[in-house]
């Protein structure tokens, strides 16, 4: 569980209901002890009602997947979706937990009411089912990437070609429906990955962040691929459940999701995420 900073409102309203107890008992016996808790209780709700943010923990999920989350990583990064989300939530001066799960889970969580937020690309699930809160970056890449002695241009010179998807992806894409190449499922970008470079395929797709993430960690460099294309380009929003979280701290966090990407902020956290030499 990942927990955002709350700021300085709660020791403010322990300071102020201390003071309210020395400044009202005055030796006065019984009366003094009651005209006291009924100030104290007042002064409580006007300054929860004043403050209502931290009387609401947003709950986020984040989905368990590299470069998204990362555990243990070397160079001590924590995942880009745990980046955005913790920027954030301190931009916006919102108190969040993060809960890292497995993408099905999230999803689930969802739907049941147990998860208000979530970081994640647009989609025709989530354009339904989810209130999209704010852009957070407008191209999210997918990319082929080929052995080193083929060169393409487009998705059609594949036609022939055996092709490495992972299993459930590109689903109403051309990649998956362009006519003539020969798909071969895999159970993920690291399977793919590595049949690439085994040779027992022509090119391998996938989502430009995990795929170069990889490439990363089994030291492939941009001298053990040929061509990089891009094939489509979507969009990572702030998306919420409908009706979870208070439209006050939905401005907020669109406030600051717009302000983090203006100033340059997300871009720079993606950046760490994407090895120097395929930038």
């Amino acid at each position: 569980m990942i927990k955002a900073p709350k700021g300085n409102n709660i020791h403010k309203l322990l300071t102020d209901l201390r003071r309210a107890f020395v400044e009202t008992d005055m030796d006065l016996g019984p009366f003094a002890m009651k005209h006291s808790l009924n100030y104290v209780l007042s002064l409580t709700i006007v300054l929860f009602a004043a403050n209502s943010s931290f009387a609401e923990t947003v709950e986020f999920g984040t989905f368990d997947f590299a470069p998204y989350v990362l555990h243990d990583d070397p160079e001590g990064r924590l995942g880009l979706f745990v980046d955005i989300t913790t920027a954030i939530a301190e931009q916006a001066d919102v108190p969040i937990n993060n809960s890292v799960l497995p993408i099905a889970r999230v999803v689930k969580n969802l739907e049941r009411g147990l998860t208000d937020c979530v970081v994640a690309l647009k989609t025709p699930w989530s354009i339904e089912n989810l209130d999209q809160v704010s852009e957070i970056h407008d191209r999210m890449e997918s990319v082929i990437a080929t052995r080193p002695e083929l060169k393409i241009t487009n998705i059609s010179d594949l036609r022939g070609r055996r092709l490495a998807i992972p299993r459930g992806s590109f689903r109403s894409s051309p990649v998956a429906n362009e006519p003539g190449i020969e798909r071969v499922l895999t159970n993920g970008y690291q399977q793919s990955i590595n049949m690439l470079m085994a040779g027992r395929v022509d090119a391998i797709a996938g989502t430009a962040a995990n795929i170069y993430h990889i490439f990363a960690t089994e030291n492939v460099t941009r001298r053990d691929i040929g061509v990089v294309l891009t094939v489509e380009s979507n969009s990572l929003w702030l998306q919420c459940a409908k009706g979870k979280v208070s439209d006050e701290l939905l401005a907020k966090m669109d406030q600051a999701a717009t302000a983090l990407r203006e100033e340059g902020t997300i871009e720079a956290l993606l950046q760490r995420y994407i090895p120097p030499e395929f930038k």
